[in-house]
């Protein structure tokens, strides 16, 4: 059971993503927002398998990398600790495509920085502030 809810969380973000990659042709506030739906309904599912759980979490050990690995040593708090990442991957790309256009970055830039978030997302935000960067040093065409 636990294996369907690890397929369906990882639907639901696709669909988050599917949008946010959409954005040319949906416009960038509905894409932002399905984006941001379905990391809320993803945060329900998180408080869904942390809460009743976090109880298995060792609290003897401190804050420790030990500490977080007992937290993990149940299925449910590490499919709670794969939304965790689900939740925070579909946020920041969001944050990217709302971003992108006060920053200047193209839909290529943005998609390129979004898939990188959503693969690896720490690497991913680290790329869209370069690139968000680099575009606002950009010199504007003049207006007429």
């Amino acid at each position: 059971m636990l294996d369907t809810f690890f397929l369906a969380a990882q639907g639901v973000q696709l669909v988050g993503l599917l949008a946010l990659f959409a954005l040319p042709l949906i416009g960038r506030r509905r894409a932002v927002f399905i984006a941001r739906a379905a990391a809320g309904m993803l945060s329900v599912g998180y408080l869904l398998f942390f809460l009743p759980h976090s109880a298995a979490i060792p609290r003897d050990m401190g804050y420790s990398l030990d500490a977080i690995a007992g937290a993990f040593s149940t299925r449910e708090l590490l499919l709670a600790g794969w939304i965790h990442y689900l939740v925070l991957d579909l946020f920041a790309c969001s944050w990217e495509a709302e971003d992108a256009e006060r920053s200047g970055v193209g839909f290529g830039a943005l998609a390129l920085c979004m898939f990188v978030t959503a693969m690896v997302a720490p690497l991913g935000l680290l790329l869209y502030f370069v690139v968000a960067r680099m575009a606002r040093r950009r010199p504007s065409a003049p207006r007429r």
